[in-house]
Parts: C-alpha cells; structure tokens; sequence
C-alpha cells in the first residue's frame, strides 16, 4: 500500500490535475472534500481524453473542473482487506488502483506497481537459488514429502507459489532452492513429482 495518499479537491481545475500527477509521478488523484472523505476518483486515462476534447474546451464555456469527469462510482478496500482480495478486484475489473479507506477517509492507495512489487517478493526474483517449477497431484502429503526431500539434501526452500493447473486434480508449484546442486535436486524430486516443468 502507498501512504500517504497525494489527493485534489473536487474545484481544482484538470490542469492542475494533470500538473500534480506529472509533478509526483502518479496516474490516479483520489478527490476529497474539504473534510478528507473520499467523493471521487481521477485518472490519468480520463484527464488525457477531457483535455483532448473539443465540447469540454469550447472557449464560451469556463473551464471544466475535476468534479465534472471525476468517477464517482468507486470500488474501494479497508485496511484489513487481505492483499490476494485487493489483486483480484484490480484484475477483475481492469483498474491500475484500488483506494484503501478507514470510514470514508483515504488511508492508502493499492497500485499495479505495489502488486509487481509483491509478486517480486513472492518469486524471490531477488534471491539467489535454483528456480523448480514442477507438477503435482493435488492430494494431501504430496508437497510436504517434496519438502522434506529438499531438506534431507540439504536444500533451503526460500519462497514458495503454487499455481492451479488446467489438468484438474493437479497444481503448479513453484520453488526457489538454495544449498543444493541444480543436478542432484532434478534427480532425487524426479520420482516425487508428475512432471518437472523447469529447473534453472
């Protein structure tokens, strides 16, 4: 989650809209009142196409304010809504953020790049190891006999993912290993797992 949360008020003018996303490196303006609750959403997509359109900048007509094309119907998460729940709202409907509220007061922003940032983590594309990616029976005891292998070579699992799969009744697990050669490991798990998808 990003916090504080930069927010713009519903008469600022999309001007300084714009000027305020590209000053703080930011696509979406979450608008309050002069209270702090949350009215409105603004982002970077819908500013472009309203500074970009003739009706709204005709020159008899003033200036058209961040009230006017502000989305008001918002999908929004609390502090203690679990991150995987968040994910999925910003998949399912095709946003780039998610405002986080405590009441109807702004706490956090939720942002695709927060999410990367975590699957970063969840892969350990920082750490050092070999990367196992393997397919599974779905049944119980399954993973825990691949576990305990790895640790009787003397292996370290450092992140752990596991994925459906499209052959029902089997998953997708993905590994990162550190401690153990890339060859002994492929050896030893090969008759533990369906199919050892890649290993590097």
């Amino acid at each position: 989650m990003t916090y504080p949360v930069i927010t713009i008020g519903p008469r600022a003018t999309l001007d300084s809209a714009k000027e305020l996303m590209e000053k703080e490196s930011i696509s979406s303006l979450p608008v309050v009142d002069r209270q702090g609750r949350l009215i409105g959403l603004i982002n970077e997509d819908t500013l472009t196409r309203s500074l970009c359109d003739p009706q709204l900048l005709k020159s008899d007509q003033p200036m058209p304010l961040v009230e006017d094309i502000m989305d008001k119907k918002l999908l929004t998460v609390t502090e203690n809504t679990p991150i995987e729940e968040a994910a999925r709202i910003i998949s399912d409907y095709d946003i780039k953020s998610l405002v986080v509220v405590r009441g109807n007061f702004v706490v956090g922003m939720i942002t695709t790049a927060n999410l990367n940032r975590i699957f970063l983590e969840l892969a350990g594309a920082r750490v050092q190891g070999i990367r196992l990616t393997a397919l599974l029976e779905d049944l119980p005891g399954r993973i825990v006999e691949l576990f305990a292998k790895i640790q009787e070579l003397g292996g370290n699992i450092s992140t752990i993912m596991t994925f459906y799969s499209e052959d029902k009744g089997y998953r997708i697990l993905t590994l990162k290993i550190s401690g153990i050669e890339k060859y002994l490991l492929k050896q030893e798990i090969n008759p533990l797992v369906t199919k050892i998808i890649d290993i590097r």
